[in-house]
């Protein structure tokens, strides 16, 4: 058992002849190097304390020593204490004299009678980078008599930020550290240390050998040992108390007097010891939030776990944090060994909240400071109805009457396309043989939709779907784009046809795919595509005039985009008008999605656990800016980057008129671009960041973009362009990238994002 129980200390009372004789012969051997002899002041302090109503004088000390000392000299008087790692021999008041002189000014915060029953107690504690603090206070106030000490670890440099000790103990077990700090301080209490960590083999040793404990503080990073060792101090009755050294936050569970409690606050439950056992500190991040709360942690400390692996290697402590943790916790085992305090809870003592400006107060407020606020009304029925009123008396010819089965069909087709973070931009309504599609931009208004590009591309992507979905019917069609000028919300005016050529296979299959076509953000190892793939796709956007198809399968090419797409990304995330976006576009669950039937389900993202839970701390824009101001944030360009890496090829569509029509002419492109690879089982996700901030950047002079951000956008594009116009003819002067797309050989994505219902988005007369 890897324990020391007084580790190797002598206790020399020399007035016996055995103990005078190791004495003297510690003289001889030169081991005792530092001899401190103070044995005199201790004894004025001890009489002082037993005469506190009495000012005495010298002469009454002396005689009162004198009385006490009896037939034994100064220097045999109490004992000598040998500390053999600093080679130092220290002459002390013995025992019962020394407790009650060391503890005398603890009264009556302490009475005599409480500080007899605390010397009675044992107190475990697990973690010495947090718990070398409590250890240290729990000793100097002698809070227990006995102490066990576990961790597994040894001091390293970048340990000193908070744990009391010289540059000369770099190296050493923390246990051993802190024992011999605690023993320096006080040579009586009780000390066992556990060099190899809480464990399965001494767990039960370290709970219950020799009596088991009174109270466990757990401030370990060890998951699994967080857990089991709670278990093992349900099982035994005792209680707990964990410090996280964030916000002042102190936990308590009363197991001594609820022990069937579940532990942690019930939010470890479902949790498998051995699921969590050796995670990397990334990997930790996850559980670590569940466990203290995501919500309730500082901003600095969320900002901070966004950067753990990416510029720091684990979560911060503070010195100033683990002492107030030190503080705290002896405070609250005083009280509990006492039986002064009865309850379980989490409690926060958080300085920033307590102490600090009265204008700080503002900086606890969530609420952005750039408040985003869409200017448009939803779309009315009526205000449709009223447009068509005015298209027919503008266009006298209306289309064939098609039957309902018909009309379900090519509506169930318009709703199905994608659009930007799945925001549906549109309202579907039928008159006299005529579809009209609007645009409904209180969905679809954002920040990032420099122009309205991405929901003009949506709409574009959705009228390609009904001309598929009617030629598959037997439909032909006939289009009119923006037919009423001053009504820029009347998108098109679809009429129908019979088609008196028989429906081919071909046209049968792609409308098909309108329903099964998805954005797939599955991961997978990078695969070439056949030339052949990309020289069909090309010939497919070329139909649609004057859209053009760029791409690169270059492994090279495709390194360097992954940094630009990514640069891109965290750009969005950085701008407080984009995080906000980005954040308006989630659902964290299928439940929300449910509810919604919008936005972007984030378990159907292909992301890690950890990535999950960074996302959630993420959202909280007050330490995202911080990431911002400190030129950090590079855990957003992770996702991008991954997906990237494993890409068989990027694919680009450019147009040269950069307006609404040609923007619309785009969609139409992509949507069939997308649906032909999705055919070839071509796995296809679009990275919008990208051509939304080259749009802003070109055609809007960087409107709302800072300085620095419109710079690095600046050269982000002209790294991009360097790429395309490679060999391609790319003229990023002529020709303006508006969709960007990955194309994998990946896994099956599973469900696609819902839509809203078809009664919200569609009517007809």
């Amino acid at each position: 058992m890897d324990t020391n129980y007084n580790l190797n200390l002598q206790f020399l009372r020399i007035y016996r002849e055995a103990d005078k004789n190791v004495f003297d012969q510690l003289i001889a051997d030169n081991e005792a190097w530092f001899i401190h002899d103070e044995i005199y002041g201790q004894l004025q302090e001890l009489v002082k304390s037993e005469h506190p109503s009495v000012k005495l004088t010298p002469e009454d000390y002396s005689i009162l020593i004198s009385q006490r000392l009896g037939d034994l000299s100064i220097k045999e008087y109490g004992v000598w204490v040998y500390y053999p790692w600093s080679k130092r021999l220290v002459h002390l008041l013995d025992e019962d004299e020394f407790i009650e002189v060391r503890t005398n000014r603890n009264r009556y915060k302490i009475t005599r009678e409480e500080q007899n029953s605390l010397r009675r107690k044992k107190i475990g504690i697990v973690g010495l980078s947090v718990g070398q603090s409590i250890a240290l206070t729990l000793a100097m106030e002698r809070t227990c008599g006995e102490l066990r000490l576990a961790d597994f670890d040894t001091a390293e440099l970048s340990n000193l930020n908070r744990i009391r000790t010289g540059v000369h103990n770099l190296g050493l077990a923390k246990t051993l550290i802190a024992a011999r700090e605690i023993l320096e301080i006080d040579p009586f209490i009780k000390i066992r240390i556990y060099t190899n960590g809480l464990n399965q083999e001494n767990m039960d040793h370290f709970f219950a050998f020799d009596g088991k404990l009174d109270l466990f503080v757990e401030v370990c990073d060890g998951l699994d040992i967080k857990i089991e060792s709670r278990y093992k101090a349900r099982e035994l009755q005792i209680p707990v108390i964990m410090d996280t050294n964030d916000r002042g936050m102190l936990d308590v569970e009363r197991f001594d007097l609820e022990p069937d409690r579940d532990i942690l606050h019930g939010l470890a439950n479902g949790l498998d010891p051995s699921s969590v056992k050796g995670l990397t500190n990334e990997e930790k991040v996850p559980y670590v939030l569940r466990l203290i709360g995501a919500d309730t942690i500082s901003t600095r400390m969320k900002a901070s776990m966004l950067e753990v692996e990416q510029s720091i290697n684990t979560w911060p402590q503070l010195a100033s944090s683990v002492t107030l943790g030190g503080a705290l916790t002896t405070d609250v085992c005083r009280r509990i060994l006492l039986d002064q305090y009865h309850e379980s809870g989490r409690y926060y003592v958080d300085l920033e909240e307590l102490v600090g400006d009265r204008d700080g107060k503002a900086e606890l407020s969530p609420v952005p400071t750039q408040q985003l606020v869409n200017p448009y009304s939803p779309l009315e029925w009526s205000d449709v109805r009223s447009a068509a009123d005015v298209f027919f008396e503008k266009y006298q010819d209306v289309g064939s009457k098609i039957t309902d089965h018909q009309l379900d069909a090519i509506i169930d087709a318009g709703i199905s396309a994608p659009s930007a973070g799945n925001n549906q931009p549109w309202k579907w309504y039928y008159r006299n043989g005529v579809l009209f599609l609007f645009h409904d931009k209180i969905q679809s208004w954002s920040w990032g939709d420099y122009y309205e590009m991405g929901s003009h591309i949506s709409l574009g992507s959705a009228l390609e779907n009904v001309r598929m979905q009617a030629n598959a019917l037997g439909l032909s069609i006939e289009e009119n784009i923006f037919p009423l000028e001053y009504n820029p919300a009347m998108i098109a005016a679809v009429r129908f046809f019979p088609n008196a050529e028989p429906v081919q296979e071909s046209t049968l299959d792609m409308a098909k795919y309108i329903f099964l076509r998805n954005t797939n953000r599955k991961l997978a190892k990078r695969v070439s595509l056949d030339e052949s793939f990309y020289n069909e796709m090309s010939r497919i956007v070329s139909l649609f005039d004057p859209v053009k198809l760029y791409y690169t399968q270059d492994e090279a090419e495709l390194d360097e985009l992954a940094d630009i797409i990514a640069e891109c990304d965290k750009v969005r995330l950085l701008n407080e008008m984009g995080h906000e976006e980005f954040y308006h576009e989630i659902r964290w669950n299928k439940a929300e999605a449910d509810k919604t039937r919008n936005g972007v389900e984030l378990d159907a993202v292909d992301i890690t656990a950890s990535e999950k839970a960074g996302f959630k701390v993420a959202q909280d824009w007050k330490a995202v800016k911080l990431l911002a101001q400190w030129d950090k944030g590079d855990a957003f360009k992770k996702m991008s980057l991954d997906g990237i890496r494993c890409a068989s090829g990027i694919v680009i569509l450019t147009i040269p008129v950069f307006n609404h029509s040609t923007l619309i002419q785009a969609g139409k492109a992509a949507e069939r671009a997308w649906i032909f690879a999705n055919q070839q089982q071509v796995a296809v996700h679009p990275l919008l960041s990208t051509a939304f901030f080259f749009s802003r950047l070109t055609h809007g002079k960087a409107e709302d973009l800072p300085q620095h951000v419109a710079d690095k956008l600046s050269l982000l594009r002209q790294r991009f362009l360097k790429i395309m116009s490679a060999s391609r003819g790319y003229d990023g002067t002529k020709e303006y990238e508006v969709f960007v797309m990955k194309v994998s050989i990946a896994p099956d994505a599973g469900s696609r994002s819902l839509r809203k219902h078809k009664a919200e988005l569609f009517d007809r007369d």
